[in-house]
């Protein structure tokens, strides 16, 4: 900071300076600065201080701006953000401002630094392993890749909103991203917070049971929407090729073997879910009861594998090629994708239906489920909540579902789950996809 901006600083806002001043003189990482922020955080026992992490914010941004090393600036950002993340994800999702405020601050703060980033930065950034940023995996680590900054002020935009989501009353975040969605012209297409592979892959080990505390039953809807739905359009014929779109652990597939004949694959972003799902086979594991015949396999048909195959893709990025006929079985296409809780981090359907049509056959049938929000709740089709997550209108569903070729067989209003003690309103969707563009 230079020495003038460094007075100023310290005249209006004596206690940044002096922190400023310590962390600047000292030359402390932000290695060292989370761990004493969180070190301030945990002390405080059961009655969570928010203070540091507000401080870390500013602290970091500032440091962001005089530090050779962007990027290690970045990462502690990073680690703030995932440290209260899985804070609230381990059982700690009560209402609390004070929390969404030091949370939306530390968004803030990654949102800027990203806008700030260079193109080289920018690539370097992505190539690390441990990094949040969406799209990230796309980059080919074996060849050398082109600067841009362009991955970069997509993720910023998206934590940018994600900032505003936290606290509306966050003015420099949405000053901010009104200049940056200015400039690309883009509207919010996915939530980050929750698609972030690394942040799914932290929680992967306790994730069933975390659903369990929440009273979570989307796996039993869909799987007996999908038994409805075989029964009633297929006259009790089973499903030939099914897809579980954002599989997670397993627990919708468990539902959905008894329904299939040939090929149930599971695609999901996170490898750590996958290898979850992974270890269940036709008895155990996914949801099983492991009691059942004393958790012993009576057959060969009992040890084998739940899902046929378990593919790492994002859902945007599938299509037969990477999918199906990664089988031997030479399938034309699904004839069931189901998608269970997973289309709350989409805010427009439009394209991840379309996707979804693209990988079907005529005839097919799609089974999702969306959190709920009236006409007058989410004017254009879809809000973002507070929670992080999208609620969707019946209208948009079905108009994005009509657009991708499909018909409305069934709608139901469910409870996919509790949060913070209360219903969650939901909504389960049936649709088959039409003979052909003619029936349009």
């Amino acid at each position: 900071m230079r020495p003038l901006a460094t007075a100023i600083l310290c005249l209006t806002v004596p206690s940044i300076c002096f922190r400023y001043v310590r962390c600047h003189e000292e030359g402390e990482s932000p290695e060292t600065l989370l761990r004493r922020a969180t070190a301030q955080w945990q002390s405080d026992g059961r009655r969570r201080n928010w203070d540091p992490w507000l401080e870390l914010a500013d602290m970091l941004v500032n440091q962001f701006a005089e530090s050779e090393n962007r990027l290690e600036v970045i990462g502690g950002i990073e680690e703030s953000i995932l440290t209260i993340e899985r804070h609230i994800f381990n059982g700690h999702d009560h209402s609390d401002t004070e929390r969404d405020q030091a949370l939306s601050k530390l968004y803030e703060a990654y949102g800027k630094t990203l806008s700030w980033l260079s193109p080289k930065d920018c690539i370097q950034l992505a190539l690390d392993p441990h990094t949040l940023l969406i799209g990230a995996e796309s980059i080919d680590k074996t060849q050398d890749q082109p600067a841009s900054n362009a991955l970069c002020l997509e993720n910023a935009e998206n934590s940018l909103r994600n900032a505003v989501s936290l606290d509306a009353s966050n003015a420099q975040a949405s000053k901010l991203l009104d200049s940056l969605t200015e400039i690309s012209g883009s509207g919010h297409k996915r939530k980050p917070k929750e698609f972030v592979a690394e942040l799914f892959d932290s929680f992967a080990d306790s994730f069933d049971e975390k659903l369990g505390q929440l009273q979570y039953n989307v796996p039993q809807l869909v799987g007996h929407a999908a038994t409805t739905m075989m029964d009633e359009q297929n006259s009790g014929k089973q499903y030939t090729a099914a897809l579980d779109a954002g599989c997670g652990t397993g627990l919708v597939g468990r539902y959905l073997r008894p329904l299939v004949s040939d090929a149930l694959i599971g695609v999901d972003v996170s490898q750590k879910m996958l290898e979850i799902a992974a270890n269940c086979t036709r008895l155990i594991g996914c949801g099983a009861d492991v009691t059942m015949r004393n958790g012993v396999p009576e057959d060969d048909d009992d040890a084998r594998p739940l899902y046929d195959k378990l593919l790492s893709l994002d859902l945007d990025d599938m299509t037969l090629d990477n999918t199906l006929r990664t089988m031997p079985n030479n399938l034309p296409g699904f004839d069931l994708i189901v998608a269970a809780d997973v289309l709350v981090y989409f805010g427009s359907l439009e394209h991840i239906l379309a996707t979804f049509a693209s990988l079907s056959t005529p005839g097919s049938h799609l089974i999702f489920s969306c959190e709920r929000a009236t006409r007058e709740e989410a004017p254009q089709g879809w809000r973002l909540m507070t929670s992080g997550r999208f609620a969707h209108t019946k209208e948009h569903v079905v108009a994005m579902a009509t657009r991708a070729g499909y018909d409305l067989a069934f709608y139901q209003d469910i409870v996919p789950r509790m949060e913070k003690g209360e219903e969650v309103k939901g909504s389960l969707y049936g649709f088959v996809l039409r003979q052909s563009h003619d029936e349009l």
